[in-house]
């Protein structure tokens, strides 16, 4: 057994790695969402870990359930002034664990039901006094770019509304995310029956819940730190955020970082507050509902958030948090007197590799070069980088004679443009070279060199290079 106390012992091979979450997620009490596809075992577990808790367990299928489903049927009492509700087996009011699978396949007007139960525990305005944990389950959304993949006919994207709802979100390892090895365990274990935890449940929570209590009082600012760092990055990547989010992460991190302490000192490992949030930012974003996201990407927001959360207010931290390559390049430039050496190096490589359009990458690099090539402690591998992108502009270009229509009318347009250009100006050959080197099939457009050509001049004059 590979470091596993909840998933492995009950078969479920590849899943090692969720389970602080899926222990966070129990300590908290706080609504968890598993995401996978079909025969992934997402109900498999949740039913598992209901009855290993010893809790009045309901689960509903949100493609076939109504409203009464959920509440039973209304009468009216106290000469009709208010509700009461004739309840059934199956009915939510004595349940004290909630699952509701095919969570992304309920009309939308039971989404909007939903919410209270989720979030506040509460129906109509009453009280679900008995009720302890929400989870559902749902079949992820397509990536756009994969033919491929299977499209869930009655499947709808989940209300965003709804999905912050969830502080843990997370996605579950389907067969072909397995290792051989894993693969080979599952198929053996499927002969050998039943398997118990190895592990009183209830104590694993206990212990949790009194680590998390116990970072609490210890007062750590890296943890609110670091969030408040990783929501600028976050909405500069995905959008808005709400505050409800901020406190849900917050405290999915201080839970997720307690449960896996826990779990580590059952095996002598230490808990690494990168590991953490690493895994914190893959299970508790709630665009993870609609839309594939690239783990690359959290990985990149995620070490940037650390890196970020222990600089102190500056002007370094300020660019570091601009989300717009290209912006981020031209403060740097208008900085470059005050900001750490460390920092333009770090600004500088990884601006450029996040500008997509070629051409303007070009003419960012162009002002780079120029703005730090006196400074002696860039480094090598900086400078290099500089070079091969501005090649092209350091050397003398001239106009081409074209062949098809459109070409010549994109080399008549860099003349045209150049001519109104004083011979006095002095970035001239700059920006001729930079025109002339599309020459003659770079250009996408007969319009494009003007774009280029304004890009060039007004983000020189802004840049007082």
């Amino acid at each position: 057994m590979n470091n596993s106390l909840i998933v492995e012992p009950l078969g479920l091979f590849g899943w090692s790695h969720l389970e602080p979450v899926i222990l966070a997620a129990l300590a908290s009490e706080s609504p968890m969402l598993l995401i996978g596809k079909h025969g992934s075992a997402k109900s498999f577990i949740l039913e598992r870990l209901a009855e290993s808790l010893n809790l009045e367990y309901r689960c509903y299928n949100a493609s076939l359930i109504n409203y009464d489903d959920l509440v039973g049927i209304p009468v009216p009492v106290n000469n009709n002034t208010s509700l009461s509700y004739i309840s059934n087996p199956n009915s939510i009011w004595d349940a004290e664990v909630v699952f509701i699978d095919e969570l992304n396949r309920t009309k939308p007007e039971l989404q909007n039901k939903l919410f209270p139960i989720i979030y506040d525990k509460r129906v109509q305005g009453t009280n679900l006094t008995k009720l302890k944990y929400r989870w559902a389950a749902m079949n992820p959304p397509s990536k756009d770019d994969d033919d491929e993949d299977i499209s869930y006919i009655g499947a709808m994207p989940l209300d965003p509304a709804l999905a912050d709802r969830f502080p843990f979100i997370i996605e579950v390892p389907t067969w072909d995310d397995l290792s051989d090895a894993d693969k080979k365990k599952i198929l053996i274990d499927n002969h050998l029956g039943r398997h118990e935890f190895p592990v009183d449940i209830h104590e694993l929570i206990n212990q949790t819940k009194e680590c998390y209590n116990d970072i609490l009082k210890s007062k750590d600012e890296s943890f609110f730190k670091y969030i408040m760092t990783l929501m600028d990055l976050l909405k500069n990547s995905f959008g808005y955020f709400s505050a409800r989010r901020a406190t849900m992460l917050e405290d999915s991190l201080i839970y997720l970082f307690a449960a896996s302490k826990i779990l580590n000192k059952r095996f002598n490992i230490e808990t690494s507050f990168s590991n953490v949030a690493y895994l914190h930012i893959q299970n508790t974003i709630p665009n993870i509902a609609n839309e594939y996201i690239d783990k690359v990407l959290l990985m990149n927001i995620c070490n940037q958030a650390i890196n970020l959360s222990n600089l102190a207010d500056s002007v370094e931290k300020d660019i570091l948090l601009i989300s717009d390559p290209i912006e981020r390049l031209k403060v740097l430039i208008k900085n470059k007197k005050t900001v750490k050496i460390e920092i333009i190096n770090d600004v500088i490589t990884s601006s450029l590799n996040e500008i997509t359009d070629s051409k303007i990458r070009r003419a960012m690099a162009l002002f780079t070069y120029l703005s730090f090539r006196s400074n002696r402690n860039i480094h090598a591998a900086v400078i290099e980088t500089l070079a091969n992108e501005i090649r092209p502009i350091l050397e003398t270009k001239t106009h081409t004679s074209m062949e098809s229509l459109r070409k010549r009318k994109c080399a008549d347009a860099v003349i045209s443009l150049m001519n109104d250009v004083p011979t006095d100006v002095k970035y001239r050959n700059y920006l001729n070279n930079y025109l002339c080197s599309y020459l003659p099939d770079g250009y996408l457009s007969e319009d494009e060199p003007k774009t280029l050509f304004d890009f060039f001049v007004k983000s020189w004059e802004e840049l007082e290079l």
